[in-house]
């Protein structure tokens, strides 16, 4: 026997016990040091009798596989990393890999049938080159389990084990005993839910009877409560800052502290992601160093378990309620799915850590040179392009040989998602294109759910989809409001009451300058017109949108957008008293105006253009907006999303709202009323 084979089983075993009491810390009230799980791994290298404890355990007779090593090890070193080296993808592989070669293997290992796989495991090249052919198909498809399957392929070369068959390198029964598990455990979900405790309970609960160590991690973890991981932030944040304090670090200690979102009740919260994790440069002392460091990795331990909360809100759709669910079926979102929730999640945990890379991938960010892009901008900076301040993106040519716009031509602006047509000159398509930008930013976190099908979420938030480009949308900047109008009469005969346009057959939005006097648009009608935009292009939609019935809640979308409103943390959209939202309740409360959903629901674009009522219908929407955006505890908000996804999409009817929200319209006008009627 080889001095690696001999010390093989010390260190499996040694990462077999900090894997174990890594999942069994998550069970308890307040988090431990992450040093902790590993000093206690390290008791096996304690020799009793001259031998160390590690070669006394594994007389018990288990010997841990290679796979099955690095998959436990990944977890031990995950609290050390910026992220696991096993994403969501290797880890699922993992868990089949496991299970399918412990059903080939064991059953017929164990006298089942008249042959025995484990046979073929001594024969050259047999077992062996299958795991090669496999992990090398795992490699070309993405997929780092197959970097896994061939370091079991090297470690048999080596004779790292006491053993010389192949299945030995590739499975054991603990691998197979918990991936076989967590397979039942993910089926079995929505009926096993509430009786499974929780990761650490189950990986311990395996370890005591020589079934499992960290595996059940894989793919059945429970995530962490909501309430559980706030409780964990404001003790971590607590200790902290009493840190801070006493070493007189007044902003550091002020920066923790702060860093909880606030409460916003009757708003949405539109959160600002950094493109990448920044230390504040008042961080120049060790100590303050540590307190940062500190602080960093409780942040990054809180993002990792909203995205767990964020994936399992991403499969909703597909959850069965429980028979305690269906009981209380009037406490139940009206949807099943819970689209926008994950979306608000992950960008919850993004916040907490710029650089989560399962989050990221989630929202559709790929990584270059550091920092986390929309694809359409890495797109640009892989192109060799660059970010010009008076000129958007260039091309390197471009860039070294600056030009002068001519007096009277249109000028190109090109911004990560729009190519803008000018006559107001470079600084006015450069104010437009941050608006535009901004505007993106906030409809893919208040909307994000309309890109895409439940299912395909499901699949993003996975892992399994590949970060998708929109664009670049078009838009025109006219010299000024006159050029605006005559330009625009041909396409609507009303321009000259407008502030912007998106115009559906050219797919352009149309603009003329911020500042232009006492017209000026302002940056609400560039969000307005810019949502019509978005929502019409960043999926596959209907030319006759809102035609037949529901056209109201269009224009609704785009109101709701101007009660942008920044904060400290971002942004906040809805609240009775931003926007057009006061109007809504003047009308409403004040002038007892009020047009039923019934009706409402019930118009195309051409009636309710028509109406006569328009005016007081513009104020109503508003409100009808923020109500189900933000009303009854945002009750209705999936439901409203899904609703607009029916209008653009051509498959909604009159009464589609009132069956995605499960009530009847008459009690939505009524709850509407209330909305508007809290003090």
């Amino acid at each position: 026997m080889n001095d690696l084979a001999w010390w093989y089983p010390v260190i499996a075993w040694g990462v077999a016990i900090a894997a174990f009491a890594q999942c069994a810390a998550r069970a308890m009230p307040r988090p431990i040091p992450p040093w902790l799980p590993v000093a206690l791994g390290c008791v096996v290298l304690v020799p009793v009798a001259g031998m160390p404890i590690g070669r006394w355990l594994h007389g018990l007779g288990q010997t841990f596989s290679i796979p099955f090593l690095i998959v436990i090890l990944d977890l031990v070193a995950a609290p050390f990393l910026a992220r696991p080296w096993l994403d969501a993808a290797a880890r699922r592989a993992a868990v089949w890999w496991g299970a399918g070669a412990s059903v080939l293997l064991y059953p017929a290992a164990l006298g089942l049938g008249r042959f025995d796989p484990y046979a073929l495991g001594w024969s050259e090249p047999g077992v062996a080159a299958a795991a090669a052919v496999a992990g090398a198909a795992l490699i070309l498809a993405g997929n780092r389990f197959g970097i896994v399957l061939l370091a079991a392929g090297v470690a048999c070369r080596l004779g790292l084990l006491e053993s010389d068959n192949a299945w030995d390198y590739l499975v054991d029964p603990v691998y197979g005993v918990t991936a076989l598990g967590n397979l039942l455990v993910t089926a079995a979900r929505s009926v096993w839910r509430r009786a499974w405790p929780s990761a650490g309970t189950i990986v311990a609960a395996a370890i005591a009877i020589g079934a499992s160590t960290a595996a059940a991690d894989l793919a059945a973890a429970e995530p962490i409560p909501r309430d559980t991981l706030d409780d964990q932030w404001e003790a971590a944040a607590a200790d902290l800052a009493r840190r801070a304090d006493r070493g007189g670090h007044a902003e550091l200690a002020a920066l923790v502290r702060g860093w909880r979102l606030p409460e916003a009740p009757g708003r949405q919260r539109i959160l600002a992601i950094p493109g990448a994790l920044i230390t504040p440069d008042f961080i120049d002392t060790p100590e303050e160093k540590a307190i940062w460091d500190d602080f960093v990795a409780a942040r990054r331990t809180r993002a990792a378990g909203l995205f767990a909360l964020a994936l399992e809100a991403a499969r909703a759709h597909a959850k069965l309620p429980t028979r305690a669910e269906r009981a209380q079926a009037t406490a139940k979102p009206p949807l099943a799915q819970r689209s926008t929730a994950a979306i608000a999640l992950l960008s919850e945990s993004l916040r907490d850590d710029p650089d989560h890379e399962p989050a990221r991938k989630a929202g559709s960010w790929v990584k270059r040179d550091g920092r986390w892009l929309w694809p359409e901008t890495a797109k640009r900076v892989d192109a060799g392009d660059v970010a010009d301040p008076d000129r958007g993106w260039i091309t390197k040519s471009q860039a070294a040989r600056p030009t002068e716009p001519r007096p009277g031509r249109p000028v190109a602006w090109l911004s990560d998602h729009w190519k803008i047509s000018s006559q107001a000159g470079p600084e006015a398509a450069a104010a437009l294109a941050r608006e535009l930008e901004l505007t993106h930013d906030v409809w893919r976190q208040a909307f994000g759910g309309f890109m895409l099908e439940p299912a395909d979420l499901e699949r993003a938030f996975e892992g399994r989809s590949r970060p998708v480009s929109h664009g670049p949308f078009a838009a025109t900047l006219f010299a000024d409001r006159a050029a605006y109008v005559a330009d625009l009469e041909k396409l609507e005969p009303t321009i000259a009451r407008t502030l912007g346009l998106y115009w559906t057959p050219t797919r352009t939005a149309y603009f003329f300058p911020i500042g232009a006097g006492d017209d000026d648009p302002g940056a609400s009608t560039i969000h307005h017109e810019a949502v019509h935009q978005l929502f019409a292009e960043m999926r596959k939609t209907s030319p006759l949108v809102g035609e037949r019935c529901g056209f109201w809640a269009v224009e609704a979308a785009a109101c709701y957008i101007e009660s942008l409103t920044p904060t400290a943390f971002g942004w906040t959209l809805g609240g009775r008293d931003t926007g057009r939202a006061p109007a809504a309740r003047e009308r409403l409360v004040d002038d007892g105006l009020y047009v039923p959903l019934n009706e409402l629901c019930g118009l195309g674009r051409t009636e309710l253009q028509a109406d006569e009522r328009l005016p007081a219908i513009y104020s109503q929407i508003s409100g009808l907006a923020d109500f189900f955006m933000n009303g009854e505890d945002t009750r209705y908000r999936e439901a409203f999303v899904e609703y607009l996804v029916r209008i653009y999409t051509g498959s909604v009817s009159p009464d589609t709202l009132a069956r995605l929200c499960g009530t009847s319209y008459a009690d939505l006008d009524d709850a509407y009323r209330r909305h508007m009627a809290r003090p």
